[in-house]
This record gives C-alpha cells, sequence and structure tokens, in this order.
C-alpha cells in the first residue's frame, strides 16, 4: 500500500507534500499506457482519436506517447491504423496487469464508452495511479476516487492528460482502496437489491399501505428460511453427493499448497450428474 502523507498546517505538511511527491517521481517512472483485448468495440477506436486529437495541438514537451498492452482479433487492424496515422502507440502484446509489465506508469487511460465498468480502471486506480476516462454513467463510481480525471470533450481530454503528465497522483487511503474490492462490491449490490422498509411504506399509499408492510415482512421471514434451509442441505456431505458435487467438497483444503494439489474423490453417482 501507498504511504499517506500527513502533518499539520505550517512547514511540517509541506514537508510531507516534497517527500511524497519525491517518493511517487521514483515509483512512476514511465507515462502512460492502456490495457485491454485488442478489440474495436474495446474503445480502441476512441483511444486512437483522442490520441490524434491531442497531440496535433499539444506543444513537443506535452507530446502524448503511450505503451499498450493486449492481444486479439483486431490486433494487426488496430496497430497498423495507428501506424498509418504515425500515432506514437507502442503495441506490446498480451500482458498481466498486475505483473511487472504495468509497473512504473503514473497513468492509465481508458477512453471506452463501451466496455463499462472496467476491470482495469479499478485496477489502475488500485495501484495509485492516475486515470483519465471518458465522463460517462458507467465512471460515475470510478469519478469519486481522487486520482480519476474525467473528461467530456477533446479540449476537456487535453486539459487532463496535462495535468496528469506534469503533477503526482495523490497515495491511495485504505478506505479507498476498500472501495476497489470484490468484498466491498458485493456489499453495494446486496444493499441495492435489498428492499428497504422506508422504500417499500412511502406515504400516500392509500388502503395499499398496510398490505405491503405485511407482504414486505413475509418476505424477509421467508428469505431467511431460504438461507437457512440452503445452508443445512449443503452442511450435508451426503446430500452434497446426491445433487452431484461430489464427495469430499465439503471442507476446503487449507493453505495454498493444499489447494493447489487438491482434487475431487471421484463420483458420479448424483441425481444431476452428466451420464
Amino acid at each position: 500500500g501507498g504511504t499517506t502523507a500527513g502533518g499539520g498546517p505550517g512547514s511540517s505538511s509541506s514537508s510531507s507534500s516534497d517527500s511524497t511527491s519525491s517518493s511517487n517521481s521514483r515509483i512512476f517512472t514511465k507515462g502512460g499506457y492502456f490495457i485491454g483485448k485488442v478489440l474495436w468495440a474495446k474503445g480502441y477506436l476512441e483511444l486512437l482519436e483522442r490520441v490524434k486529437e491531442y497531440n496535433a495541438a499539444a506543444a513537443p514537451k506535452d507530446r502524448l506517447e503511450l505503451d499498450v498492452f493486449g492481444d486479439g482479433d483486431d490486433f494487426k487492424d488496430v496497430k497498423a491504423t495507428a501506424e498509418r496515422g504515425g500515432l506514437p502507440l507502442t503495441f506490446h502484446g498480451r500482458a498481466d496487469h498486475a505483473g511487472e509489465a504495468s509497473r512504473g506508469y503514473k497513468f492509465f487511460i481508458n477512453p471506452s464508452l463501451s466496455d463499462v465498468l472496467a476491470t482495469t480502471t479499478a485496477e489502475a486506480l488500485a495501484m495509485g495511479k492516475f486515470v483519465v476516462c471518458a465522463h460517462h454513467p458507467s465512471n460515475a463510481f470510478f469519478s469519486t476516487f481522487s486520482n480519476c480525471r474525467t473528461y467530456s470533450t477533446p479540449a476537456e481530454f487535453a486539459e487532463r492528460i496535462r495535468e496528469v503528465l506534469h503533477s503526482e497522483p495523490e497515495p491511495i487511503p485504505p478506505e479507498d482502496l476498500h472501495r476497489l474490492t470484490w468484498q466491498a462490491a458485493t456489499e453495494r449490490f446486496l444493499d441495492a437489491a435489498e428492499p428497504h422498509m422506508e422504500e417499500i411504506c412511502l406515504p400516500g399509499s392509500g388502503g395499499h399501505h398496510g398490505w405491503r408492510i405485511f407482504k414486505a415482512h413475509v418476505e424477509a421471514v421467508n428469505d431467511w428460511f431460504s438461507v437457512q434451509l440452503h445452508k443445512w442441505l449443503t452442511a450435508s456431505e451426503a446430500l452434497r453427493c446426491l445433487v452431484g458435487a461430489g464427495a469430499g467438497t465439503l471442507v476446503a483444503p487449507r493453505g495454498d499448497r493444499a489447494l493447489a494439489a487438491w482434487r475431487p474423490d471421484l463420483w458420479s453417482g448424483g441425481v444431476m450428474d452428466r451420464k
């Protein structure tokens, strides 16, 4: 995790800010990149257009050069189009976003308007990088993070690029890092899916008011019993085998090595097994 700059007002704050900027400069030794499956529908058309528009008007010192990681059906076509346009994009092929390939880059660009809620955007933010992405409903969640920069027009895109070129990302606080985990995403999903009483008991519902409250309580009790029944059934090794889960699947192996070497016991007597 990154180190959070601290300190109260005065010279200590300035010193902390200076050391954080220096530390970030050592961490981020490269400029910008894009990673994603190479399909035109994955934002590559928008990427080429934004880079072309920006560099046409940018000063030489602010020229945008990008490393592109990914492979796909349109790889040759995308690369050829970029070369014909004289765009400073270097294509490196397939790479793991969490691997060495993305180390050292200061900002990630994702101009796609179709590849919504991109995992790569969340990963780049979690790595403490700047993210430059389009102002779009699918990016509303990402825009709440301090290192995310959104744009709506080519002029705004140019402003955001100049900003990330000449500044350093802020260290990501633990609470923001948690918001990017699958656990937090699941919690938000469950919270959004759960019917809240204040929404059910809306004023002005007339004679249906009491019925809606009763129905909500019945559904809540039914959900609770369903969960308990599921837990009870799946806790039985015999019942798990009967429906085809396989023998020896109730208790997960402990430790990475045990998990890697684990194989379920051979079993083909489940009523739901493929025959």
